[in-house]
Order: structure tokens, then sequence, then C-alpha cells
């Protein structure tokens, strides 16, 4: 198993994703257009469901609050969507699968990190400045 820091694999998301790859893997012996058609959109449904199986800090991205999901991995979304497509795709294994999503959500906390930061940084100047100002009026 991967060594992984954030991601939280559940049963399900080995089982949905190996379903999607399979998808992949029919889709070059079908020439039909409308067998094509349907698994494209079995494809893009199986995506879906391997993108909301996803769990961090033990929230599926499903359930997470909308504020939340918003907050710390919206700007990923293309990203992640992209991610599933293309290992499931390719037919990359399930283990590098999940280490490269972890990989992802770990960009994604280094950003809410330095978000953090940026504001304990603007409060702590602002401490800083009312300090000053109140030592300079009892100066007067």
């Amino acid at each position: 198993m991967a060594d992984l820091k954030y991601l939280e694999p559940t049963e399900l998301l080995e089982k949905i994703y190996a379903t999607l790859c399979s998808e992949y893997e029919d889709a070059q012996h079908y020439k039909d257009k409308k067998d094509q058609e349907e698994i494209e959109v079995t494809k893009h449904r199986l995506t879906k469901k391997v993108f909301n199986e996803f769990v961090v800090d033990e929230e599926y991205f499903l359930t997470m609050k909308d504020e939340t999901f918003k907050e710390r991995y919206h700007l990923y979304e293309d990203d992640f969507l992209k991610l599933i497509k293309e290992c499931s795709e390719n037919g990359v294994e399930y283990d590098s699968f999940i280490q490269i999503i972890d990989d992802l959500i770990a960009s994604a906390k280094f950003r809410i990190h330095a978000f953090e930061q940026l504001t304990e940084e603007i409060q702590r100047l602002q401490d800083e400045t009312e300090e000053e100002e109140v030592e300079e009026e009892e100066e007067e």
C-alpha cells in the first residue's frame, strides 16, 4: 500500500476505480456509436463517483459542506478529475493512483496552511499596531 499522508482510501474507492479502468479497456472493443456514447456517460459518471469517494480528515468529498469544499479543494477540482481520467484511461495501478491523488491533496493542504499563516501574520501586525497606539496614548 502507498504511504499516504492525507487521503483515506476506502474499499469502495478501489472498486470504483477498477470499474472505471475496465470501462476504458472495454471502450476499445465497441465500435457502434450508441455503445460509445453509453460508455462515455458511464466513464463520466464513474469518474465523478471516484472523486466523491475521496476521504480527507474523515470527510468524504461527497458529503463535505459546500463552504468547506470551496475553501479547501474547489480550485483543484479540475485537476482531480483530470488525474482520475488520465490514470484510469492509462491503467495506472491503484496504489500509484492513490499516491498521485494524495500528492494533489497535499498541495491543497499547503495552500490552506499558507493562507492560515497569512491570517495569523496580519493579526499579529494589527495587534502590534494597536499596542503601539495604546502606548502612544498613554505617553500623552
